[in-house]
């Protein structure tokens, strides 16, 4: 469970003075701090790297806190276990507290913008976090969601843009003269959107790119999407997913699908 806003960031805090001479623990507390004071001042974060305690971080630290501060072996090992939690809540708590799923990074959305055309629908734009960062870019974006859950959690309380209230489908009927490119982001799990927009799409338009981020057969999207998706690779793709690096147990990716 995530603990409230305030204490985890003071937790973060706290265990970046414990650690302070472990390169390889505070330099994730700094990312995590630095991203977290960027949303709260509605700009999109950084990349971050796979987040969490190294495999041989015991090792390192035990001749400083067992030997010299005298730690035993029992609290030592609470304090690690509890720094490891924290890193690895850094997507929960973005979720929770600022309704964003996929870490959308300014260096991510900064290559989409050098894609070849400048118009964009986003469906399920959730807190439009990618729509906003687009247009910051100077890019024509159609951002687009049900807003259904607006009532249900936090995710619909901090739309970071404008977000015009139109499911998958009836967005891209609306809209699909006037673009260049389908983004969707985090479609839910086991929900079946995706694939009715995927056939609209094959049925309608079958040259317009459709990119898809999320976990493949995993947390996001439905089965039958994953199944029927043709997937496409090309250079564009493979430069925009190094900006997807794994953070954490999901494997989060940006597909090009057909």
């Amino acid at each position: 469970m995530v603990q409230p806003a305030e204490k985890y960031i003071e937790d973060l805090h706290k265990y970046r003075q414990v650690f302070a001479a472990y390169p390889s623990v505070n330099q994730q507390i700094d990312g995590i701090l630095r991203n977290i004071w960027l949303l709260k001042h509605d700009r999109l974060p950084h990349e971050l790297a796979y987040l969490g305690v190294p495999e041989n971080f015991f090792v390192q630290v035990y001749p400083e806190f067992i030997q010299k501060r005298q730690w035993t072996l029992s609290e030592l090992g609470q304090q690690i276990t509890e720094l490891d939690r924290l890193l690895c809540a850094y997507r929960d708590y973005l979720e929770i507290h600022f309704g964003m799923w996929s870490h959308t990074t300014q260096e991510f959305v900064a290559d989409l913008a050098r894609l070849p055309g400048r118009r964009y629908l986003e469906v399920m734009a959730g807190n439009g976090y990618i729509s906003a960062g687009l247009r910051h870019l100077g890019q024509t974006v159609f951002a687009t969601d049900t807003l259904d859950w607006v009532h249900e959690n936090e995710t619909g309380r901090h739309l970071v843009t404008e977000v015009e209230a139109l499911d998958a489908c009836t967005a891209y009927k609306k809209y699909v003269s006037q673009i260049d490119y389908v983004i969707m982001s985090w479609s839910p799990d086991g929900v079946p959107i995706d694939w009715q927009l995927l056939q609209l799409m094959r049925q309608t338009k079958p040259q317009l790119p459709l990119f898809c981020i999320g976990e493949r057969n995993g947390c996001t999207n439905s089965t039958i999407f994953w199944q029927n998706a043709n997937f496409k690779t090309n250079v564009q793709v493979s430069k925009l997913n190094r900006h997807l690096p794994r953070l954490d147990l999901v494997k989060e990716a940006l597909f090009l699908v057909q």
